[in-house]
Order: C-alpha cells, then structure tokens, then sequence
C-alpha cells in the first residue's frame, strides 16, 4: 500500500481538472487569432476539409497519395505559421499546452506512473506522515557521530559508542533496503533459513536525546522517497485520537482518517511511548495497534525511554510478549545530545 483508493482518485481528478483547464485556456487563444486573423478559421478548418476531399477523390480514382496530401497540409502549417508571426504571435500559440509535456497531463507514460504522478504522490505521503519539514534535516545523508563518545568503550559492547552507533546507522539502511525496497522486492524471492525471524518492526529504546527519534525519521524519509505511507504520531497524540474516535465518538474528518491509517498505513512511528497517560484504554488500544499490524505484517517503529521489563510492568505481558517476539529490539546509549547543540 501507498496512497489509498480516495486519495489516488483525488490525484486522477486533479489531471481532469488541469486537462480541462488547458483545453479552455486552448480554445481562447484560438478564439483570440481568430478575431486578429479572420482567415485563420478558414485554414483551421481547410486541412480537415482536404483529408475528406483527397479520400472521397481516391474512391473514384481508385488511388490515394498520401504524399500529395501531406504536401497541401504541410502548405496549410506554413501559411498558418507565417499569418501567426505577421499578428504577432508565436507559431505554436494555438497549440494545447500541458502542464507536463511527458504525459500530457494524464500521470502516465506507456503505462509507467510519470515523475509528476510520481511527485504528486510522495507530496501527499509526506503531508500525511506528519514528517514534512523534519526529515529534511533528519536524515541518513546528515547523521553524525560527532556527538557519541569514540574514546570509552560501552561496558555491554566492548565498543566506543560512536562505533556502536555506525553499526546501528548500517543496520537501520540495511533494514531498509530489505523491506521497503521495491525494485529488490519485486527481483528477489522471500527466502528465510528455518527458524529465521522475519521482523519487520523496531523498537528504539534508550534515555531522552539519544537518537532515537532522530533513526526513525532517517527510516521514514527513505520510505517516503519510495512511495511508501509513513504516519508518525507520538504516543500522546496517538492515544488522544483514539480517545476521540472510540470514545468521543468524534466524527471530525481528520481523526476519523488518522485512526485509520494507525491501523493501514506502510509504517507507523510511535514516539516517546510511555510518556502518554497510562489507564486501560491506552494498555487495550496499544495491544489491539500492535497485533492488528503484526498479523496484517505492516511495521512499527517505537521509541521509549521504557526497557522491555518497564514496558511489561506498564502495559501488560501481552503486549511485550507480542514485542519480543516481532520486533527488534534496539538500545542506544549516551547523553542527552540535545544539550550539547
């Protein structure tokens, strides 16, 4: 999935309204040569008049030269040219004119999405992600290690973090690349050795202003470049808008759609889990999120200052039984880098 149906056919309707538009915008540049050059009507419509006259000759004769037809449609395109300069206008002024000249307005080119259908919908996916503005900035191409120590080796890893954090930037392009990669998708077969697992989930554990949030957007950005829906809430605005659908019974358009994508879209970012209000609505609904996506086999993305065993004791053994077992589990390490800029 994408763009769903009603946003694709709002797409297909906006090139019907930009065709339309054009063809007006046509037909009153031609009425306009028409009243500087009232003999442009009659050659406007001589070169049909001369296609039906050489055919209706050809019946009688019982020979038709399409040479000699060209030729005369070919003098009917100078003359035409020539009395478009005298006026001054430009020879191609009575020509429709596209807004994109590769597909001609229609979003597609021998049935191949063209760039600009291209353009239009990874626009609408970023508009709807949540992310438009930040993944421009956050993104693989500017991630740093200049703010992780590369002196003191993490007692777990045996490694400085600034090395640990390259193997966890490698990971995450990696991670990419295999499951929203649609070139490799389409030319490789899915092939897992017995008892591999094939989690296609994260969840980014670690203190406040370690990376977390900064890795997902680095992940979104990809798979918003390659067309693919990204919905990025934190936790708080995640549970206020089922609050208000299932228990509000709000019928505003824009929590009706959210609420929808939570469950549908490609990937769903969940930020800062566990700084939302803790009841059993949110314990039940974060349940319902994650088993509803894992079984339809849509990935998840969290970030939490919560270990799994916090994540337990808050929102049952369920639920992180559930995360244990189809997400990868990714600690980070450090200080508050945000201090620091």
């Amino acid at each position: 999935m994408a763009i769903d149906n009603s946003s694709y056919n709002a797409i297909m309707r906006e090139y019907e309204n930009i065709r339309a538009n054009n063809r007006a915008a046509q037909v009153r540049r031609i009425e306009e040569v028409y009243e500087k050059i009232p003999k442009m009507r009659e050659l406007n419509s001589s070169t049909g008049s001369l296609a039906v006259s050489r055919y209706k000759e050809s019946l009688k004769s019982g020979e038709f030269s399409s040479t000699d037809l060209k030729k005369d449609i070919d003098s009917i395109k100078y003359k035409k040219e020539e009395l478009l300069k005298e006026a001054g206008f430009s020879t191609d002024y009575m020509d429709i004119r596209y807004d994109c000249n590769d597909c001609k307005d229609t979003g597609y080119i021998d049935g191949r999405k063209c760039h600009c259908l291209q353009s239009k919908i990874r626009k609408l996916l970023y508009a709807q992600s949540n992310l438009e503005d930040i993944v421009g900035k956050e993104n693989f191409d500017n991630f740093s290690f200049e703010y992780y120590d590369d002196k003191n080796l993490l007692p777990s890893q045996n490694i400085t973090n600034a090395k640990y954090m390259e193997g966890v930037k490698k990971f995450c392009e990696a991670f990419t690349d295999k499951y929203f990669n649609p070139d490799r998708i389409k030319n490789e077969k899915k092939s897992l050795q017995q008892g591999e697992s094939d989690r296609k989930s994260i969840v980014f554990s670690g203190s406040t202003g370690v990376g977390k949030t900064y890795l997902s957007n680095c992940i979104a950005k990809v798979l918003l470049d390659r067309y693919y829906s990204v919905i990025y809430l934190s936790a708080k605005e995640l549970f206020e808008t089922l609050v208000k659908v299932n228990i509000e019974k709000s019928e505003e358009q824009k929590y009706l759609l959210l609420a929808k994508e939570v469950y549908e879209c490609d990937m769903l970012i969940i930020d800062d889990l566990g700084s939302e209000l803790f009841n059993h609505f949110t314990t039940s609904e974060f349940f319902h999120i994650i088993n509803r996506r894992i079984n339809t086999e849509r990935s998840t993305i969290i970030s939490t200052n919560l270990s799994l065993d916090k994540m337990r004791d808050t929102y049952s053994e369920r639920v992180t039984s559930r995360i244990r077992k189809n997400f990868i589990y990714i600690r980070l390490y450090g200080n508050d880098i945000r201090a620091r800029l």
